[in-house]
């Protein structure tokens, strides 16, 4: 069954990448809400400190990057959002 928590890492990893793709080639984050990134990034990092204490490393490692990633989404939107104005 372990497998299928991999896989959940992986596609969780992947799910970032055309966003990020994206907004580092264009510089737009024009309709992005930086409300959305910044409950989802709430989310991940309860669940990091909850993985962390279950000791489950499949969740301590998905969580942790996908908060690294989403961390990477607010500073984007944060840096090209200033730029514009």
């Amino acid at each position: 069954m372990q497998i299928f928590g991999w896989l959940g890492f992986a596609f969780f990893q992947i799910f970032y990448l055309p966003q990020t793709v994206r907004m580092l080639r264009t510089k737009n984050v024009e309709g992005l809400s930086l409300t959305a990134w910044l409950v989802l990034w709430s989310g991940l990092f309860s669940y990091v400190l909850y993985s962390v204490y279950v000791h489950d490393v499949i969740f301590v490692l998905g969580n942790l990057t996908g908060l690294l990633q989403t961390s990477l989404q607010i500073s984007l939107i944060l840096l090209y959002r200033r730029k514009k104005n």
